[in-house]
């Protein structure tokens, strides 16, 4: 373990871990409690919701899907990481590699347990429905197979659409901080390819346009309505944007992107604020409207 700290420190720098704190384990454990949480939920069976056989608009045909789940998934969590990793390990600093794996991890965790609760407790049904069903007059119930049927009935809020705009994104906030693309009002170097505005706005919205792809795929393969989309979108926008902020500056209100890195939450210098007339040191002493208590 020593050698690898040692080999570590020799790559990132002699203090490239001195933020680290044992609160950041914390900030794992419940990251990962959401994921627990969110596979749970997703193996109990939806609400029942009651529906008719002639409704025409759960009476679509049954498309394959035009991106699967699986690779939604791998590249709507791989993508950004990988592109955040390789930068952070290039500007050697071990604080910006943890916050975008700890940053992104809480991002897609909050986003999967949000819309697998909604899923579950809404139980709208998808538009390819009755496909999935198999009607049987006979037996005035659906003939089909079980867990197909079921996931027929968790059509509210879409997941591909959560997914993909969670991550994206998260990749978006971050190339926007980086190149200072979303800093409208600050003047850049002149003379210089890189300087363009456009450019800059262009590339930090691109991770974006793969994202939309995957929500209007949802509805050319009627697998989703469109609340479904939209509300799966802000979702992962929603989770997205908290979860960025919580560990990295304003994208809108930044440094120069040279000096942009992810923020130390937790220090174990001595730090004063002061609210509503108190002021409180963060170790050692508490001072509080002129009474002194350990």
């Amino acid at each position: 373990m020593t050698a690898l700290r040692d080999r570590l420190r020799n790559v990132f720098g002699e203090d490239a871990f001195d933020w680290l704190d044992r609160s950041y384990i914390t900030d794992w454990v419940v990251a990962t409690g959401a994921w627990f949480i969110a596979w749970n939920i997703k193996g109990l069976p939806p609400y029942q919701r009651e529906f008719d056989h002639k409704d025409p608009l759960i009476d679509h045909k049954h498309h394959k899907s035009q991106i699967g789940g699986d690779l939604n998934w791998f590249i709507a969590f791989v993508a950004p990481f990988a592109v955040i990793g390789v930068t952070a390990c290039l500007r050697r600093s071990a604080l910006d590699l943890h916050h975008s794996a700890l940053a992104l991890y809480a991002t897609r965790a909050f986003a999967e347990v949000a819309t697998e609760l909604l899923k579950n407790r809404v139980g709208r049904l998808r538009p390819d429905f009755l496909s999935r069903c198999k009607w049987d007059k006979a037996t005035k119930a659906c003939a089909g197979d079980v867990e197909t049927i079921l996931d027929g009935r968790k059509s509210f809020p879409s997941g591909h659409s959560s997914t993909a705009f969670s991550g994206m994104m998260f990749l978006s906030l971050w190339i926007a901080g980086m190149t200072g693309a979303w800093c409208i009002t600050r003047p850049t170097v002149a003379r210089s390819f890189l300087a363009s505005r456009l450019a800059r706005l262009s590339l930090s919205l691109l991770p974006l346009l793969f994202a939309t792809w995957v929500a209007i795929s949802r509805l050319e393969d009627y697998r989703h309505h469109k609340e479904d989309v939209i509300v799966g979108s802000l979702l992962g926008i929603a989770c997205a944007v908290i979860c960025y902020l919580t560990y990295w500056p304003n994208p809108f209100a930044q440094p120069q992107p040279s000096a942009y890195h992810a923020r130390v939450l937790y220090t174990n210098r001595r730090l004063d604020a002061r609210e509503n007339g108190y002021q409180y040191e963060l170790a050692g002493i508490e001072h509080t409207n002129g009474v002194d208590s350990v």
